[in-house]
């Protein structure tokens, strides 16, 4: 399990960077008049990042559980 470790904080970091680039550019398109909604967008695909990045971790976490093998070896 120690060797899974690595790839589970790399999701979790990257679905936080993803949640502040989205924040981030939320409050740059915020200020701007007339475009405003656009920072509503990236807000909504951070979230959909987020949450499709968390499903994965936990299906890969059923997966290693379960002992199944990483496949990625195939390829």
């Amino acid at each position: 399990m120690k060797r899974y470790l690595a790839p589970f904080f790399s999701a979790i970091i990257a679905a936080l960077v993803i949640l502040l680039f989205g924040f981030f550019y939320y409050k740059i398109f915020k200020e701007i008049p007339g475009v405003g909604f656009i920072g509503y967008i990236f807000i909504a695909i951070a979230v959909i990042s987020v949450g499709v990045t968390a499903a994965v971790l936990i299906q890969r976490i059923k997966e290693i559980k379960e002992g199944e093998e990483d496949d990625l070896g195939k390829y």
